[in-house]
């Protein structure tokens, strides 16, 4: 029996460790506070369970900069331990890890997922009454993932839900601030949620007037700046014009002064709207520039505030007789509602869109819009056979390529249930899809049961390019691990999803192959063939790179050479990836390097 007293004192430690340090920081200093953290929590490494907890912990450092990649994995290994710990002490840290592990998807646009983890959160916070303070957390996580799946009627429950709870921990414990804040919290997303969706409850403006009257007697400033933006917003949809933007003008210097980025974005796109309403609409053109120029310097085009932003704009030259301009915004916020997985955007754009032209509107449905202005698509629409050329253009680039492959998919679709692995599969290509876009990457081609990814360069080898492909293969490996967690909890499939992967860099050509009758754009070379031999040698559970692609990221990742025999290439050195290299490691690889 382990000392359950001493692991509960270890734990208070680690927390109070924790809290020494202030996350409201730079990111240097963030990064600079998790590696003291971890070398003050060394001592506990030792045994597994409180290395899980201390993981946790080191996730919120890494959540707080955004390097949810990285949080994921952490999370990861974290569940791997507590999931098949049964003591009582360890109970509460999975449902806190499966909480995190829904923030961390629902921020990387994998909704999906996100809702996986926060369910198994739910019926462990329901399981037992010590546990009913996660709930009204959870039913607001859930919430929000279901209002970005479209899930209007279930996002309404879950946040009902959460105020329900709340309100029961508040009245349970007057004097407790910190429940007091909870519920107010609870009051601003029940008013959200319902706004979002398209629903108007009259006693919203009641709840938000209490959510700003406990904040007060809490002292907690922010929350009372949030209800007032959110009493805004409320206002603005049932009319209350004037007062509204009254609101919003004093809020808007309240956020620009404590440099609270969202938020201003978010009051300022209340203004622009309140503008258009009002018939300003040069000043609400203005406005909204500015908001998508200040998204674009701190790079957060791809948000739903930047959607939004660009569906304003667009209706605003729609209003002014500018329909060009206002099908080019309704696009944009089209593409954004794509990279987000957010179809409720996808259909508002193409409703309004329709209005300037219902044939053209087609467009910003087709699963090519995201892609359709990158450069690499650019060039080729400039790459037609034609009868008046003899020679077919054709261009040599640098880039990274990846092939990935699922292992023995012939034999899974044999020995499990062909609708239960076929799903899995397509949730697991939707989640690799988007972690190769995140990286700057598209898939170029599906081979069966894998497919072949392009992270241009250009004419010069970029070592940041070959980082972020990198980057991807290992996140594609992390992936696995849910899908196959989720095969097993739902469907109790031992037998797992396994995926090889191979990558390369150097010179490639984009050429055309084919005639008049059936042509294909594709991309030709030795990079791209060993890319393929790699993946083929590959293992399971670790990508294989070339010498190419090692020279270029040696200093920032883990790795094993390997020996490998390649028809046409002989014997040759490839690396196999086992993790990234940490902040203090690079100065020694560096070191080593040279």
């Amino acid at each position: 029996m382990p000392d359950t007293s001493q692991t509960e004192r270890n734990i208070n430690e680690i927390r109070d460790i924790f809290h020494s340090f202030d996350l409201a920081d730079t990111k240097e200093h963030i990064l600079d506070f998790l590696v003291r953290f971890e070398h003050k929590t060394a001592p506990f490494m030792k045994s597994p369970p409180l290395a899980a907890i201390i993981k946790w912990h080191k996730s919120l450092f890494l959540q707080k900069i955004s390097l949810f990649p990285r949080a994921e994995q952490l999370l990861d290994e974290a569940i791997d331990v507590l999931g098949g710990l049964t003591e009582q002490v360890f109970k509460r840290w999975k449902i806190k890890v499966y909480i995190s592990l829904g923030y961390v998807h629902k921020a990387q646009w994998n909704y999906s997922d996100a809702e996986s983890y926060l369910k198994e959160a739910l019926a462990l916070a329901s399981s037992e009454t010590a546990f009913t303070k996660y709930l009204g957390e959870i039913y607001s996580l859930l919430g929000r993932v279901n209002r970005a799946l479209g899930n209007h009627h279930k996002a309404k429950q879950y946040t009902a839900l959460e105020k329900e709870v709340c309100y029961q921990n508040h009245i349970a414990n007057p004097s407790d601030k910190s429940l007091s804040s909870i519920y107010a919290y609870a009051l601003v997303n029940y008013s959200r949620t319902n706004r979002l969706v398209g629903l108007v409850d009259h006693q919203i403006l009641e709840h938000l007037n209490e959510a700003i009257r406990i904040f007060s007697h809490c002292n907690n400033e922010k929350g009372q700046l949030l209800s007032r933006l959110e009493k805004a917003e409320f206002q603005f949809l049932i009319n209350r014009v004037d007062s509204s933007l009254e609101t919003a003008l004093n809020l808007e210097q309240v956020f620009q002064q404590k440099k609270m980025l969202k938020e201003s974005i978010q009051i300022g796109l209340l203004c622009a709207k309140i503008y258009r309403k009002i018939l300003d609409f040069e000043e609400a053109e203005r406005k909204l520039n500015g908001l998508i120029r200040l998204a674009k310097q701190y790079q957060l085009e791809n948000n739903q505030l930047m959607a939004d932003a660009q569906y304003e704009l667009g209706a605003v030259y729609y209003d002014i007789n500018e329909e060009t301009k206002a099908y080019a915004h309704f696009r944009e916020s089209a593409k954004i509602g794509m990279v987000l997985g957010i179809k409720d955007i996808i259909i508002r754009a193409f409703h309004a869109a329709r209005l300037i032209d219902k044939y053209k509107a087609r467009d910003l449905l087709t699963s090519d819009l995201v892609y359709e202005d990158a450069a690499f698509v650019k060039n080729r629409f400039g790459r037609r056979i034609s009868p008046f050329r003899a020679s077919r253009v054709k261009s040599k680039l640098f880039a990274s390529t990846l092939f990935v492959d699922i292992v023995d998919f012939s034999r899974m679709m044999r020995r499990s249930d062909e609708s239960l692995t076929l799903g899995m599969i397509d949730e697991l290509i939707d989640r690799m899809y988007l972690i190769i876009y995140q990286y700057d990457g598209y898939i170029d081609k599906f081979l069966g049961d894998g497919f072949m990814a392009i992270f241009e360069h250009g004419h010069t080898l970029s070592s940041d390019k070959t980082f972020r492909a990198v980057k991807s293969g290992m996140d594609i490996h992390r992936a696995l691990k849910h899908k196959n967690r989720k095969l097993k909890k739902a469907y109790g499939v031992d037998r797992n999803i396994r995926v090889r992967i191979g990558l390369s860099t150097g010179e490639i050509y984009a050429m055309l192959l084919g005639n008049y009758i059936k042509t294909e754009f594709t991309y030709l070379g030795n990079s791209v063939n060993l890319a393929s031999k790699l993946e083929s040698h590959a293992s399971d559970e670790c990508m294989l790179i070339d010498g190419e692609t090692y020279r270029l990221v040696k200093n920032r990742i883990i790795s094993k050479p390997e020996k490998i025999t390649i028809s046409g290439l002989g014997e040759t050195t490839a690396h196999k990836v086992l993790r990234l290299a940490r902040m203090q490691e690079r100065p020694v690889l560096e070191k080593t390097a040279d």
